[in-house]
């Protein structure tokens, strides 16, 4: 039974993440973020201005990883004290 609970755990948070990777596979290709875009614009060097939207897609990424796991945590508990 606790394979099976660990085995939906898993799926929930994979599925989860879907929405923030598609974003990560788009940037730069389809879209330019407002960021590395303005800071293009102002005159910052390009490869600086990537650097910083990677950081910030990769705390975007971070947080909505973190925030998943931590509410299907609380979710399980509850559930489970149910």
């Amino acid at each position: 039974m606790k394979s099976i609970k660990h085995h939906d755990e898993y799926i929930a948070f994979r599925t989860a993440m879907i929405p923030i990777t598609n974003s990560l596979f788009a940037v730069g290709l389809v879209s330019l973020p407002g960021m590395m875009t303005g800071q293009i614009l102002s005159g910052v060097d390009p490869l600086v201005a990537v650097r910083y939207q990677i950081m910030v897609m990769a705390m975007v990424f971070a947080s909505g990883g973190i925030s998943s796991a931590i509410c299907l945590v609380l979710f399980t508990r509850r559930v489970a004290s149910n």
